[in-house]
């Protein structure tokens, strides 16, 4: 391991934060991550922050910008593998209390740099994003160092409203998941002496398993776009929905969108489209597009989708945490509906700044008012662009988790005196 591969100037009293993520960050990432990069930049810019990350075939390394603040920066490749091999790995990790998301982040070469990491660069804190990456928390544990686990969205909690929806045989298999993200959290999380969440709800889906763990809850952000997007849009009317599809709560969004939601808004406004924008979509996705319904996957940028778009929609309903493409949504002025578990969290005013809708009926009625209605979506999109620029960027995020650094450090100094 070659800790002279990249430095940045030290300055007086600033920390040293080694931060393991299972991808490679970048500020244009197309599987949610990007708030991960915003975050992690602001954070170099005012501390020594190392990153240790783990880099999938086919993978963008880490973000330029991001390199450039940075201590260090280490990729560790993950072989490749056959879908075969990879679905009897999750079986056998199943059997193991192990979840498959969790199974596909195991790496023998990663575990040995993280070790090597540790004991030359001697970071403060070690921080560990998402829970699939829990597993690596014994290395800096032996070694008596402050540990950070940021769990974006708790996995047995969105497994679990995945079982409950499922029907026929996939439903034992998911029930089983749901056991092994429940064993692997108990293992995991208590082991950390903090954990950092986005969301209330998120609080109480930790907090059973966090043992002596502080669990805390940092608003998530993201940094505004210079400029807003068009607030109505172009023609024909067009509802967007972005979301990473590797992750069930989008799959299961997108889905319920273009089956259900669509078609009832479409007997009502037969002009509207609608764009389904998302990494890594899978067959069942793709299977959605025809007509009046495109299906656009991994585009190297989301923004000219946004732009034309009449409305986005977020129908988000298992699963947890704060959604970066809500935040990123009303940064870019643009009219929203969304659930109130896409939502929560959000302080927006629901009616002026973005519309709530949970049930099917609340959800269509209000798709279709804002494509018949160009001045109601344009004024509740400038609204939104009017709340972000006063409540959204990281500002208060970087100071929320440095404060979290400073408290893990403390508490452990006093523990070894």
């Amino acid at each position: 391991m070659n800790l002279d591969s990249h430095h940045a100037e030290p300055a007086q009293a600033r920390r040293r934060i080694l931060v393991c993520t299972p991808f490679p960050p970048r500020l244009d990432a197309k599987h949610g991550g990007k708030p991960t990069a915003q975050l992690l930049l602001r954070l170099a810019g005012r501390n020594d922050v190392a990153l240790l990350s783990l880099h999938a075939p086919g993978e963008a390394p880490v973000d330029p910008a991001l390199v450039a603040k940075s201590a260090h920066v280490w990729e560790v490749p993950l072989a490749a593998g056959s879908s075969i091999v990879r679905r009897l790995r999750w079986s056998e990790g199943l059997l193991r209390g192990i979840p498959p998301w969790a199974t596909d982040c195991r790496s023998t070469d990663y575990t040995t740099a993280l070790e090597s990491v540790l004991d030359e660069w001697r970071p403060d804190v070690v921080e560990i994003h998402l829970q699939a990456m829990a597993q690596y928390v014994d290395a800096p544990v032996r070694r008596g160092l402050p540990t950070v686990l940021v769990d974006y969205d708790p996995g047995s909690a969105w497994a679990e409203d995945v079982a409950r929806m499922t029907r026929g045989p996939r439903r034992v298999v998911r029930r089983v998941e749901v056991s092994a993200w429940r064993r692997y959290e108990r293992a995991t999380r208590g082991r950390f002496d903090a954990i950092v969440v986005f969301a209330e709800r998120d609080v109480a889906a930790v907090a059973p398993t966090a043992g002596d763990a502080w669990v805390t809850r940092v608003p998530l952000s993201v940094e505004l776009p210079a400029q807003p997007l068009d607030p109505e849009g172009a023609e024909p009317p067009t509802i967007l929905f972005v979301g990473s599809f590797v992750h069930p709560p989008n799959v299961d969004a997108a889905l319920w969108l273009a089956q259900t939601i669509f078609p009832r808004v479409a007997t009502r406004v037969p002009e509207a489209r609608l764009d389904l924008v998302g990494h890594e979509p899978g067959a069942r996705i793709l299977a959605l597009a025809g007509g009046t319904v495109s299906v656009h996957g991994s585009v190297p940028d989301v923004t000219p989708y946004a732009d034309r778009a009449a409305v986005v929609v977020a129908p988000i309903r298992i699963g947890g945490s704060m959604r970066g493409k809500v935040l990123e949504a009303l940064a870019q002025g643009k009219a929203l509906v969304a659930t109130s578990r896409a939502a929560e969290g959000l302080d927006a005013v629901a009616g002026q700044d973005l519309l709530i809708a949970d049930r099917e009926d609340e959800i269509v009625d209000a798709l279709v008012r804002l494509l018949q209605d160009r001045g109601a979506r344009g004024q509740l999109g400038e609204n939104a662009r009017t709340w972000a620029e006063a409540h959204l960027g990281w500002d208060d995020g970087v100071i929320a988790f440095e404060h979290v650094y400073d408290t893990v450090v403390a508490k452990r100094t006093l523990r070894v005196k």
